[in-house]
């Protein structure tokens, strides 16, 4: 009894599934980009990119079956995965309290699906290309990500704060808190498989380290119910990771498409959320805190210090603030998500309140 024990102690499979994760993760994305080149039938029709919401990676002339196809793909990987977090919120209540190393029903299932996913849609971009994008705007791709970051900053308040590893209060109670942790994900695995669905698996850089970001989060997605999962330090990777995205399209763009440079915008912001919310659901010391932030600050001067002693960025986008923008939308959006929670949840209680003296009453 006591060897098994021992055993149960030391053995750790969400350990090694996320550590395989994370090998088939690079694997992939290496397997997409070799090929590739199968793929220039379909890319030497595309149309030049000649305004912001215009999305290249879509074939100029829409086809019903080859669209018919990709949102079937799409509704099942969808509907399977909520599914499967339907039968575990049923089923896995002891797990959602007590989280382990070990795997669940849930864990197998869901990685069997994804991965499953995810070398049908490699065979439906080879043989038809053209994923959602063909039928709904960039935007909501985007957007999907951006409402993912934010329901993560009202999830974790109570571990990493939502400023400067403060708590932030009303409307981000306990009662909020609990309700996100119970529906997120279901929005989350939305945000994520749209996106996924959104995109065909295609050579363009950008496309490649968007895929093993969304790789990535489909491994946190996996495992869920496991201490994996809740690890702090994965989740801050996580969070964080989607700078290098961003700053990768955004110079990426600039440089072979010469759209207006974004690239400052994208790292000053990302790093800002990193510098004052993320970096604090880390156990690190004060002073090196402080290093951080100093790093950080003299970092976005660089910027906007003129050549040959800094990057010259004109002065006209730090006065506009821009290193603010994207943490104006997160946290604008996350308070927006938690008053919004916070009032229905009120509404609710005040509702079942008159309905208990009513009974009362009568």
């Amino acid at each position: 009894m006591e060897v098994k024990k021992r055993l149960e102690s030391t053995s750790k499979p969400a350990v090694y599934v996320w550590f395989g994760s994370i090998i088939f993760t690079v694997l992939f994305t290496i397997l997409i980009w070799i090929l590739g080149p199968n793929l220039d039938h379909f890319t030497a029709t595309l149309i030049p990119i000649n305004n912001l919401n215009h999305y290249y990676w879509k074939l100029p002339v829409r086809n019903f079956w080859t669209m018919a196809i990709a949102w079937g793909m799409y509704i099942s990987n969808q509907l399977l995965i909520w599914g499967a977090i339907y039968w575990a919120q049923k089923n896995l209540t002891k797990e959602k309290i007590n989280p382990t190393y070990n795997l669940t029903k849930y864990n197998v299932a869901v990685l069997s699906i994804t991965v499953f996913f995810i070398f049908l849609h490699l065979i439906q971009t080879h043989i038809w290309f053209d994923g959602l994008a063909q039928d709904v705007p960039i935007i909501t791709s985007q957007g999907s990500v951006i409402l993912m970051l934010a329901i993560a900053l009202v999830l974790l308040n109570p571990v990493q704060g939502l400023f400067l590893g403060k708590k932030a209060g009303k409307p981000f109670t306990s009662r909020v808190t609990e309700f996100i942790r119970h529906t997120h994900m279901y929005i989350i695995s939305w945000a994520l498989i749209y996106t996924f669905w959104f995109h065909p698996m295609a050579t363009d850089p950008q496309l490649l380290t968007g895929f093993f970001f969304m790789f990535l989060l489909f491994t946190q997605m996996a495992l869920a119910y496991t201490k994996v999962h809740f690890d702090l330090r994965w989740i801050v990777v996580l969070q964080s990771w989607v700078a290098i995205h961003a700053l990768f399209v955004a110079f990426y763009n600039t440089i072979f498409f010469g759209n207006t440079d974004m690239w400052p915008m994208f790292f000053s912001g990302f790093a800002f959320m990193f510098v004052f919310t993320y970096m604090y659901a880390l156990n690190v010391k004060r002073n090196v805190k402080l290093l951080v932030t100093a790093a950080y600050i003299l970092l976005v001067a660089f910027i906007y210090i003129p050549a040959p002693y800094g990057f010259g960025r004109d002065p006209s986008f730090l006065f506009r603030l821009e290193f603010l923008w994207i943490p104006i939308i997160l946290y604008g959006l996350a308070a927006l998500i938690a008053l919004t929670v916070f009032l229905w949840l009120k509404l609710k209680k005040d509702e079942k309140d008159v309905e208990n003296l009513e009974n009362t009453a009568s």
